[in-house]
């Protein structure tokens, strides 16, 4: 077994070093807006998310306060310093095993460290990095669920968050597995399990988009009904939505445009193009490839590819909205 792996592991990293790369028919040069700051932080390559800000809370008049994964500095409603916490959405942030409400200034401790979170009025949906979940009552101030299932080796990145759905609580978990809590009759209902062929992946994408609800792993995405589940496979690198339709981007350069009802659309191919994690701004998704181009792709998928910008692709790099965030740098995509 142990041979096997190293076999499969040797055939990734034979993949990896192919000198296949995407080479455009066409390129535009377009050099974009750049901001640099010291204090703007790299990204792990893990995660996906900042690594530690040296940013005050109450001074968010940095170009890279933009709402996430910053680390701030905290102060309670009489002023006194509550710490550093990372911010994981709007209204929560973590600090080892404590997790921060923010609008309440109010601190929960928790058994374990949170891998992803989401608050809906005064509940806590919680994942945690041992592949348990719990259901925080901020009202009661204690968890009213906590459920442990087997851990999980797999890459932990690219983490989806807990979503409140028809009564129910959605937990996605780190071993390619949907943990249901039933809220109103407040008991564990079951578990989705979205394993393939053995291929265990934390959830990416766990979101509901135009009233239907999506999820998926790196080799599968599902959509979700009570008497059914409809799927689309493949080797899923990233997904984005609009809000009505789903983009998926593969691996090897082909983007796929599904309905909400996973019908194909439309696909188009940009060979060998090794796509960063794609953004939404302004209605067109932007993505950066592997060898530095910036592309843009309308709703029907016609792309422009564009060149004339410096990003260092041996950096992680991170797109949200508008900016694009490479090492110390702030791209601004008009």
């Amino acid at each position: 077994m142990k041979l096997r792996y190293l076999i499969l592991g040797a055939l990734v990293f034979a993949g990896c070093s192919s000198k296949d790369v995407f080479v455009p028919k066409k390129v535009i040069d377009k050099p974009l807006k750049v901001k640099s700051s010291k204090t703007l932080q790299d990204y792990t390559k893990k995660t996906l998310t900042f690594k530690t800000l040296e940013l005050n809370y109450t001074k968010p008049t940095s170009f890279i306060d933009d709402g996430v994964r910053g680390v701030y500095v905290y102060y309670d409603k009489n002023g006194h310093k509550l710490g550093k916490f990372e911010k994981i959405n709007e209204n929560l942030a973590t600090n080892g095993l404590r997790l921060l409400v923010i609008d309440k200034k109010k601190i929960i401790k928790l058994p374990y460290m949170v891998a992803s979170a989401t608050q809906n009025g005064n509940f806590i949906a919680i994942v945690f990095e041992n592949n348990a979940v719990g259901l925080y009552d901020l009202n009661q101030n204690s968890l009213i669920f906590y459920k442990t299932f087997d851990n999980s080796i797999v890459g932990k990145y690219l983490k989806a968050s807990p979503i409140f759905y028809q009564g129910l609580v959605l937990f996605p978990l780190l071993n390619s597995n949907i943990a249901i809590y039933d809220l109103k009759a407040g008991n564990y209902v079951r578990t989705l399990n979205l394993v393939d062929d053995n291929l265990l992946s934390n959830i990416i994408f766990l979101k509901i988009v135009n009233n239907q609800l999506f999820m998926a792993t790196p080799h599968e995405l599902v959509l979700f009904d009570p008497n059914y589940l409809i799927d689309f496979k493949g080797n899923i690198k990233h997904i984005v939505d609009d809000g009505k339709d789903l983009y998926l981007f593969m691996v090897g350069g082909k983007v796929i445009k599904l309905d909400s009802n996973l019908k194909k659309l439309k696909t188009v191919t940009l060979p060998f193009a090794d796509y960063f994690a794609p953004g939404i701004c302004n209605g067109k998704i932007y993505t950066v490839t592997k060898n530095g181009y910036l592309v843009e792709f309308d709703k029907n998928l016609n792309y422009k590819v564009y060149g004339g910008n410096h990003f260092n692709t041996d950096a992680p790099l991170r797109i949200y909205g508008c900016k694009i965030f490479n090492e110390d740098r702030m791209y601004e995509i008009k």
